[in-house]
């Protein structure tokens, strides 16, 4: 599948990043594409399984964001991990990973996260694995 895979380090915490991750998830998926994501920092905290269904919007989005989540209601949006699975489930190539460097920053053990977390691994491992990829997007 080299050259078919799109390569994704998620940094920021926001539910809007998340959203944002699923959605280039869904869009790679449907194009036939293996998907590589690697959440950290932030992103990486925003997996915990106490934090990913609190709405934690980005500032720019409080003037619209009751208008936001009735859309996303709308679309059968539930949850962040609900949204993510779905995301994941949609392809069949799709790996969630958490920075190493995160994990042991936070002492953070992978019970605390989703269970749709499939590890964690170092960012220059993730960076090596995701060099057939034919685009790496970091945001």
């Amino acid at each position: 599948m080299e050259g078919r895979i799109l390569a994704i380090i998620a940094t920021r915490g926001t539910s809007n990043n998340l959203f944002q991750v699923a959605t280039l998830v869904r869009a790679a998926t449907a194009l036939e594409m293996g998907v590589r994501v690697l959440f950290k920092g932030e992103a990486a905290l925003k997996l915990r399984k106490d934090r990913i269904r609190l709405p934690e919007w980005a500032p720019v989005y409080a003037r619209v964001e009751v208008q936001l989540l009735d859309r996303l209601r709308a679309a059968d949006f539930e949850d962040m991990d609900t949204f993510l699975r779905d995301a994941k489930e949609h392809g069949d190539d799709v790996e969630f990973w958490v920075a190493q460097e995160t994990m042991d920053d936070q002492r953070l053990e992978l019970a605390e996260l989703i269970e749709l977390v499939d590890g964690a691994i170092a960012e220059p491992s993730f960076r090596e694995r995701s060099e057939p990829a034919f685009a790496l997007l970091t945001f």
